[in-house]
């Protein structure tokens, strides 16, 4: 195999939700490796990971369609979806995997009171989201707050990076289960249309939530190399090589 050109080296990037995609299908088979509970498996250009026990899928198309990331919980027996996150191609892979390890604990859990209690944390899933989202973004750096619960509640990150939406909030009866309720987007200031966005239906767990909002709110140090890196976020992030491990002496 040829080796990168040397300027396209490993780096470490911070924040890493404005890192770019990186490598999905290496992700999402880091996420299911070693979880004997999950199984991967090539469907047509998609790749599927599937929860043994329970009718949950995280599908990633290959194709890097719009959306390009599908995480749904179907009900059982009829296999209609109870809840789903979409993931569009320019979401970073980690902002993906970490949504999906969050689920993957609740799930192992051995009790379904313990696996409510990991996925929701209460008894009413779509107030009490909205409510743990607000004070999430509200703890980290006070996101600037604008409208309410009964429409439309706005925040945005107040480096103008990133934006989380709360739709028609209360129960509607001629609302539907499916309905996109959350958004959380981000990108470079000013230009909101190459912004990356995850949307999730009304009773995706607030924990599920929870965890791709974290990835913005509390950023972490993805590894992209340089040629991965979007134009448009490159003044906005710290870059660094990636340290390379000095090899052993002999004894």
């Amino acid at each position: 195999m040829t080796p990168p050109p040397a300027h396209d080296m490993p780096m470490v990037v911070h924040p890493g939700y404005l890192a770019g995609p990186g490598d999905a299908p290496h992700a999402l088979h880091t996420f299911a490796k070693g979880r004997e509970d999950w199984t991967l498996t090539p469907v047509d250009n998609q790749l599927v990971a599937a929860h043994q026990q329970h009718p949950v899928l995280l599908t990633l198309d290959l194709d890097a369609g719009t959306p390009r990331w599908t995480m749904a919980s179907l009900s059982h027996p009829a296999s209609q979806l109870e809840w789903h996150a979409t993931f569009d191609a320019r979401t970073p892979a980690e902002v993906v995997t970490a949504a999906a390890r969050r689920l993957a604990h609740a799930l192992a859990q051995t009790t379904d009171a313990e696996r409510d209690r990991q996925l929701w944390g209460h008894d009413h899933p779509a107030v009490d989201t909205a409510d743990a989202l607000d004070a999430e973004t509200t703890r980290a750096h006070h996101w600037i707050r604008a409208g309410d619960l009964r429409t439309t509640l706005t925040l945005d990150n107040p480096d103008g990076t990133a934006a989380l939406r709360l739709h028609r909030y209360l129960e509607r009866s001629d609302s539907d289960p499916l309905d996109t309720v959350f958004n959380l987007r981000a990108g470079a200031r000013g230009h909101q249309d190459d912004w990356w966005h995850a949307e999730f239906s009304r009773y995706t767990p607030t924990a599920v939530l929870l965890a791709a909002v974290r990835t913005v709110t509390d950023p972490g140090r993805y590894e992209r190399r340089a040629s991965q890196i979007p134009m448009l976020h490159r003044s906005l992030l710290r870059t660094h090589p990636v340290a390379r491990r000095r090899p052993q002496a002999r004894p």
